[in-house]
């Protein structure tokens, strides 16, 4: 297979972006971009600052054979530890819908995980010494405050669809190349003062 490009998801919620008006949605997909490269780069204290994520997220995760919930930032920390300390964090995804409003976002999309052999879940039959992509199809909503913090994921699997492929050295994508392309796409957040929208400029935008 070709190799995929990391930076596909980010170029998505650009033209995303491009499309909306209202400050509040710009504000929580602008949250999201940012969430995103510093997830899939392994940079989870970069997530958990006061003007990003509330104190206290709360996350549904619905995945892998799993129902999971997390409750706390101590939780949700320790969740991402996980994922770094194996340097699990890197993924494509594509083909990503979103829609915006005030309570926050909702995406549907197919997710690509790059990983050794063993670390694929439990139910695959996979080689500990080859190297794979686990390719999900997984819908998620996120809630945000009224200053365009996010208060957690709930993010849902579709498990009849996912796909266990191996993939040559050369198509695969390190922790250390997915920092070195998505890292200098990072944008600081638009300013935002959590001011109510009037009826003239509340909107949701359109989903792409």
């Amino acid at each position: 297979m070709a190799k995929l490009d990391i930076t596909t998801q980010i170029r998505n919620i650009d033209r995303y972006l491009e499309t909306l008006v209202n400050p509040r949605h710009r504000r929580i997909i602008a949250n999201y971009r940012r969430h995103a490269i510093f997830e899939i780069t392994g940079h989870k204290e970069r997530i958990f600052t006061p003007e990003m994520t509330v104190e206290e997220p709360v996350y549904y995760l619905n995945a892998n054979g799993m129902s999971l919930t997390l409750q706390g930032r101590e939780e949700v920390l320790g969740f991402y530890s996980s994922l770094e300390e194996r340097e699990a964090t890197v993924m494509v995804v594509e083909d990503e819908r979103l829609a915006v409003a005030d309570w926050g976002f909702a995406s549907e999309a197919w997710f690509n995980s790059y990983m050794p052999g063993h670390l694929v879940p439990e139910g695959w039959d996979a080689d500990p010494d080859k190297l794979y992509i686990l390719r999900q199809h997984i819908a998620m909503n996120w809630p945000y405050d009224e200053a365009g913090r996010m208060m957690g994921e709930h993010v849902y699997e579709h498990a009849d669809l996912a796909e266990l492929t191996e993939v040559a050295e050369d198509e695969f994508i390190t922790l250390a190349e997915a920092r070195e392309k998505l890292l200098p796409l990072q944008q600081e957040l638009p300013a935002y003062d959590g001011t109510p929208q009037t009826a003239a400029t509340r909107g949701s935008g359109v989903p792409v």
